[in-house]
């Protein structure tokens, strides 16, 4: 008797359990979600807990009412996929018709298709796509969502997380407009959120609400939450299980700091575009096609040098230690050795290493629209070319490092606090989580223009690290007999909606 009650009670265990998660019972009917034109969101759990290596439920990652008997029902609530819209950055939450789709090009590799003409295309309106753990209507991070679903099984980890540079935006969020005599204009720009009113009292035409939104909302796009990183999507693989929609990665692979397939995102934009030394190189930089850091070749990834909790728990979750020389040694021990007692001691490793800068070589922020609204701050950034070698600097301990020195303005300034100079961005008594070697130089409010006139102008000054492949030339650093740094620079402006038109200008540093 005792047996035929076990047996009852695990059937009905099992039948509560097959009612309660309704989830399932449609979306592992291929039948049932073709009928209903969602085919392509067919999925069984045994597929999920294979991909994501976790026993994951549905309603677990994607909240909704896996109880509910109805679809509308089920899926209020549901944690979306953000399809971001070019014209006004308008965010669709709405089911998709077509599944994601999977492309070759590591920059854009993951897309949306858009019917057109009887044929499945690119859809050319979407700006970004972010997964569901950020807010639809800003674009940041939805620490709630990531509570309900990462951190109920990862408490410990989203606890880390949330205090963590990235997840507070602790460096960008710093800059408080262009005059902040703390940190000073940014090539990224300022921090908008927050920062209206005190934008609004220094800039002399009109700012809004609303395009102050629209800059800030361009800036979310890049900051991350907990998928972002370890979510991995890829194309179903036959002989490989593991590959799907479904797929996570527990150590974020290097592709996930570039965007991991979802356009210049994330550390693509400040490596490839802004220092102009990425570490992929290729389809991400800018022009296109240079050459990518030698350690990419040897498949070192990011985390395999960037100090982590992997190497050193008291870090905490989702942090990462910008500064990496200290990892040299564990591959080049003779090399940084003879290095420390050389001549050249005084030179980082990057300052010979580097060659053939690209990115920006120029980027002006004035007047214009962002994503259909009006702003005072567009940027006009695709000054894009190539400088031959990078200029080496003396940083704040004395050791020569290597930066890309390009023209930086902001127009509409009414005033300036700033003296002309180098400066850096960070205090070298900051530990190395806090700091970073980048520096700038002001230059000056000019005056008596024709129009956006009060131009602030600065020099951008941005310590590079990656693109790392064989030394320069002695002749690059000796062959200048008063010891100056002197180069050409070519750059063709390439926005899309603008006519190109190419120029250039020379860099000159001849002063200690």
């Amino acid at each position: 008797m005792l047996r035929l009650l076990t047996i009852v009670a695990l059937l009905l265990t099992a039948q509560f359990s097959d009612a309660a998660d309704n989830c399932r019972s449609c979306h592992e009917n291929r039948q049932t979600m073709e009928t209903s034109g969602y085919g392509h969101f067919t999925v069984t759990q045994k597929e999920v807990e294979t991909q994501s290596r976790m026993p994951a439920t549905c309603s677990g990652c994607h909240l909704g009412d896996p109880a509910a008997a109805s679809k509308e029902k089920a899926h209020k609530g549901l944690a979306r996929l953000l399809v971001t819209r070019k014209k006004g950055f308008v965010t669709d939450t709405a089911p998709r018709t077509m599944p994601l789709e999977f492309g070759s090009n590591p920059m854009n590799r993951i897309f949306v298709s858009t019917a057109k003409d009887g044929k499945n295309v690119r859809d050319s309106s979407v700006a970004a796509l972010s997964w569901h753990d950020k807010l639809p209507d800003t674009l940041t991070q939805d620490f709630e969502t990531m509570r309900k679903t990462c951190g109920a099984c990862h408490e410990k980890e989203f606890a880390e997380f949330s205090r963590s540079t990235m997840a507070s935006n602790g460096k960008q969020s710093q800059y408080k407009g262009w005059l902040d005599e703390k940190r000073g204009p940014h090539n990224c720009g300022p921090w908008f959120e927050g920062n209206l009113e005190r934008m609004q009292a220094t800039t002399a035409v009109p700012m809004t609400k609303a395009g102050n939104a629209v800059n800030q909302k361009a800036c979310n796009t890049c900051h991350v939450g907990c998928l972002d990183c370890h979510f991995n999507p890829q194309p179903k693989n036959p002989t490989d299980p593991t590959m799907g929609s479904h797929t996570f990665s527990k150590t974020p692979p290097s592709l996930s700091c570039y965007g991991n397939g979802r356009t210049s995102i994330c550390h693509a934009g400040p490596e490839d575009r802004r220092r102009g030394a990425g570490y992929y190189g290729g389809p991400f930089s800018f022009p296109e096609g240079n050459e990518p850091d030698i350690h990419l070749r040897a498949k070192v990834e990011c985390l395999d040098c960037h100090e982590s909790t992997r190497q050193n728990k008291s870090i905490g979750h989702g942090m990462v230690k910008r500064q990496a020389g200290e990892s040299c040694v564990r591959c080049h021990a003779a090399a940084v050795q003879s290095h420390a007692l050389s001549f050249h001691r005084k030179l980082a490793c990057e300052a010979c290493h580097i060659q053939r800068v690209a990115g920006y070589q120029g980027t002006y922020w004035g007047p214009g629209k962002m994503a259909g609204a009006e702003t005072p701050y567009f940027k006009y950034k695709a000054y894009y070319g190539i400088m031959a070698e990078p200029f080496l600097i003396k940083d704040q301990k004395g050791r020569w490092i290597p930066v890309k020195p390009f023209p930086m303005a902001v127009m509409n300034q009414k005033e300036s606090p700033f003296i002309p100079g180098l400066k850096w961005r960070y205090p070298v008594n900051l530990p190395d989580l806090q700091r970073t070697d980048d520096a700038w130089a002001y230059v000056g409010l000019a005056d008596g223009l024709p129009e956006n006139n009060k131009a602030l102008l600065w020099i951008q000054l941005d310590k590079m690290s990656h693109k790392l492949g064989g030394s320069r030339s002695c002749d690059s650093c000796h062959a200048s007999a008063d010891g100056s740094q002197r180069q050409t620079v070519t750059w063709e402006y390439s926005d899309p909606g603008a006519l190109p038109f190419s120029g250039g200008h020379s860099v000159v540093a001849d002063k200690t």
